[in-house]
C-alpha cells in the first residue's frame, strides 16, 4: 500500500533537514562519527525515526545517531551494505520505484515499506525521499517515520470492517466484492456462479425462550457447522442476524453448478437439523435456503442493478423457501405476478401522496368505562387516494416501512396530533391526552428523540398529554435500547402504552422491566368475550396483571353495550371502539362534543385529587 494512504505526522520540513545535513561539512573517512553530545541537527530532527543520506548506488553517506538506535545496526556495518539490504525483499521493487520517482521529479516522494531491523524482524516505515547531494556526492536524502502502529491499527480496523465479530466469518462488506468478481468472471468466461442464502427458521424464539446468550451461542455453532460442511474454496459470510451466505466457486457448466449447489444445500439443511445443546438443554432448529445462479438466461437483457443481481435473486429464492413453510431449499424463479406491478405503482403513488398532502388524521375517542366520558383520543393516519379512495392502513403502512417513508409519516402524525390537541383546547374541548402509534423503524431511528422534542417545542404541548403506543415485539427486539429510550422519554413526561397486548409475549417479566403506563387489550379477545370462556379467562388475567402493576387498561374493538358492561365488571378502566364512536376527522369529532353526543370525562372526587392536575386539564384557554 502506498504511503499516501497512511500519512504519518510530519515533524519539520525534509528540505530543512537536507540543508542542515549539507552544513555538517566534509567528513573524509567513512560515515560521520557521533559526537559526545547530540548535534544541533539531530536535536532539530530527533523526532524523525530514520535520517540518512545515500549515494546513487544506495551506499550510506550519513546516518543519524537516532537512526542507528532505531534500526539497531552498528555504524561500521552500515558502511558495508546498501539501503537495499535493510529493506524487506518483498518491498525491493517498491523501493526502486520510489527512488525512480524521486530521481525523475526532483520532488519529495514517499512510500510505505518494511525495513529489516538488526533482530531480523520487519518494521513498517514511511520513507520520504528527495534527490540531493551530500558533500558533493549525488544521491538521495531519506527521512523515515515508524508507522507500524498505524499499520497494525489499520489492519485491525480493516479486519473488523470485513468480519463478523460474533462468528469470525466474513460479513456482507467482504462478500459484496467477491460477488461482483464472481459475476464479472461469469460474464467474461461463461463460468456460472452460485450463491446460497441460509436463514434459521424462527430463530428469535431461541432468544425469547433461552435468552440472547443462548442465541449467540447457537449462531456461533451454526457458523461452525456451515464451515465444516462447505469446501475450502467456498466463501462464507454472515450477512444478517441469523442469515449466512455461501458463495461457491465457478463451475464448468450450469448443470454442474445446479447439482453442486443443491447437494450442498441439502447437506447444510441436515447439519442444521442436528440437535443444538445449551446448558444441557437440547434445542432443535431448521433452516431455509435460497439458491441463485449467475448469469440467468431469464435476465439476459436485464442490465438494471446488475451489480447486485446474485444477492438479490438469492434473497428472492430465500423468501420463496420461507413461503413454502421453511426447512427446505428453493432455486430462484422469477415472479411475474401482476401484484408486483401493482405494488410498484402503489409505491409511486405513496411518494405522490406525500408531495400532494393526501394524508390526514382521524381520531377515535377513548372513554372511561365508569363515566363514559372521553379521556383521550387515538390518532390514526388515513390516505385518501385520488383514484382508489381510502387505502387501508394495513396496506400502506407496511409499504411505507419497506420504502423508508415511515419515519417521515410518523413524525408528521406526531406533530399534527399535538397541534390538534391544542386547537381543541382553544375550543374548550380539553382532553387529557392524545395517543400516537410509533412504528418499530421509527422507534429505532437515532433521530426519534429529537423529533419528539421538536414536536413538543413546536406545538407547546405538555409532554404529560402524550401517549405513545408501541408493540410487544418492538420492546423485545432490543430490550436494552428500548428500556433506555423509554426511560428518557418517560422522564420528559411522555407515557407508553403496549398495543395489542396478549397477541405477543405477554410476559410479566418485561412489563416489570419497562416504564409503562397502559395496556391495550387486543380486539381479538373482545370480539367473542361474551361467548368464549378462553377469552374471558385471558381478559381476566390481563386485568389482574394491570392492577398488580398499577397500569391503566384499555379495551379495543368494543362494539356492544354488553361487551362494555362485562369489561367494566371485570375491572377494565377504559373503552375504545365503535360502540362509543368510530375514528373521525378532527372537525367532525369536535362537532360531536358541541352537540353533546360525546362529553369529557370528569375525574371522580371519591379520593383526593391533585389541584394542579385538575387546573391543568380543565383550565379554560385564554
Amino acid at each position: 500500500m502506498e504511503a499516501n494512504r497512511i500519512t504519518a505526522p510530519r515533524r519539520g520540513s525534509l528540505r530543512t533537514v537536507i540543508e542542515r545535513v549539507r552544513a555538517l561539512g566534509r567528513r573524509p573517512e567513512g560515515l560521520p562519527q557521533p559526537s559526545a553530545n547530540r548535534s544541533p541537527l539531530e536535536q532539530a530532527v530527533g523526532a524523525v525515526d530514520l535520517l540518512a543520506h545515500v549515494d546513487r548506488e544506495l551506499r550510506f553517506l550519513y546516518v543519524s545517531e537516532a537512526s542507528l538506535r532505531f534500526i539497531g545496526y552498528h555504524r561500521e556495518y552500515l558502511q558495508t551494505i546498501t539501503l537495499h539490504d535493510i529493506v524487506a525483499p518483498a518491498d525491493a521493487e517498491r523501493l526502486d520505484a520510489l527512488l525512480a520517482r524521486a530521481s525523475a521529479t526532483g520532488s519529495i516522494e514517499k512510500a510505505t515499506l518494511s525495513l529489516i531491523k538488526s533482530l531480523t524482524y520487519p518494521v513498517t516505515v514511511e520513507l520520504r525521499v528527495v534527490r540531493n547531494s551530500h558533500d558533493g556526492v549525488e544521491g538521495f536524502a531519506i527521512a523515515g517515520f515508524d508507522v507500524s502502529a498505524w499499520r497494525a491499527t489499520e489492519e485491525r480496523l480493516t479486519h473488523a470492517l470485513h468480519h463478523d465479530r460474533l462468528t469470525g466469518l466474513a460479513n456482507q462488506s467482504a462478500l459484496v466484492p467477491a460477488l461482483l468478481d464472481a459475476q464479472q468472471r461469469a460474464d467474461a468466461h461463461g463460468t456460472p456462479a452460485a450463491l446460497l442464502l441460509l436463514d434459521i427458521d424462527d430463530y428469535q424464539r431461541v432468544n425469547r425462550a433461552l435468552g440472547y446468550d443462548a442465541g449467540d451461542d447457537m449462531l456461533r455453532e451454526t457458523a461452525r457447522r456451515i464451515s465444516n460442511t462447505t469446501a475450502v474454496s467456498d466463501q462464507i459470510a454472515r450477512v444478517a442476524s441469523d442469515e449466512f451466505a455461501i458463495l461457491m466457486p465457478a463451475a464448468a457448466s450450469r448443470t454442474y453448478a445446479v447439482a453442486a449447489a443443491e447437494a450442498l444445500a441439502r447437506r447444510l439443511l441436515t447439519a442444521i437439523q442436528q440437535p443444538y445443546v445449551f446448558n444441557g438443554q437440547q434445542v432443535h432448529l431448521s433452516a431455509s435456503i435460497g439458491i441463485a445462479l449467475y448469469p440467468d438466461v431469464r435476465h439476459v437483457n436485464d442490465t438494471a442493478g446488475r451489480d447486485n443481481n446474485l444477492l438479490r435473486w438469492a434473497d428472492h429464492a430465500l423468501l420463496q423457501a420461507k413461503a413454502a413453510g421453511g426447512n427446505t431449499l428453493a432455486f430462484y424463479v422469477p415472479d411475474d405476478d401482476p401484484a408486483d406491478a401493482e405494488r410498484l405503482k402503489l409505491e409511486a403513488d405513496l411518494y405522490d401522496a406525500v408531495r400532494n398532502g393526501e394524508f390526514s388524521l382521524h381520531f377515535q375517542p377513548i372513554t372511561s368505562s365508569q363515566s363514559h366520558g372521553v379521556v383521550g383520543v387515538e390518532a390514526l393516519i388515513r390516505w385518501l387516494h385520488p383514484v382508489h379512495g381510502l387505502v387501508p392502513p394495513s396496506m400502506f403502512i407496511p409499504l411505507a416501512e419497506s420504502v423508508g417513508l415511515i419515519n417521515y409519516l410518523g413524525n408528521w402524525v406526531l406533530k399534527i396530533a399535538c397541534m390538534q390537541l391544542i386547537q381543541w383546547d382553544m375550543r374548550g374541548i380539553r382532553m387529557q391526552y392524545v395517543a400516537v402509534n410509533v412504528s418499530p423503524q421509527q422507534f429505532r431511528d437515532p433521530r426519534f428523540k429529537d423529533s419528539v422534542r421538536e414536536a413538543i417545542e413546536l406545538t407547546g404541548i405538555d409532554p404529560r398529554r402524550l401517549v405513545f403506543e408501541i408493540t410487544e415485539s418492538l420492546l423485545m427486539h432490543d430490550p436494552a435500547h428500548a428500556k433506555g429510550l423509554l426511560e428518557e422519554l418517560t422522564a420528559m413526561g411522555i407515557r407508553f402504552a403496549v398495543d395489542d397486548f396478549g397477541t405477543g409475549y405477554s410476559s410479566l417479566a418485561y412489563l416489570q422491566r419497562f416504564p409503562l403506563a397502559k395496556l391495550k387489550i387486543d380486539r381479538s379477545f373482545v370480539e367473542n368475550l361474551l361467548t368464549s370462556r378462553n377469552d374471558q379467562a385471558i381478559v381476566s388475567a390481563v386485568v389482574g396483571i394491570a392492577q398488580t402493576l398499577e397500569l391503566e387498561l384499555v379495551a379495543e374493538g368494543v362494539e356492544t353495550e354488553e361487551q362494555r358492561t362485562l369489561l367494566t365488571e371485570m375491572g377494565c378502566d377504559h373503552i375504545q371502539g365503535w360502540l362509543v364512536c368510530k375514528a373521525l376527522p378532527s372537525e367532525e369529532l369536535a362537532q360531536r362534543f358541541e352537540a353533546h353526543t360525546l362529553h369529557l370525562h370528569a375525574p371522580s372526587h371519591a379520593g383526593p385529587a391533585d389541584p394542579e392536575e385538575l387546573a391543568h386539564l380543565y383550565r379554560t384557554p385564554a
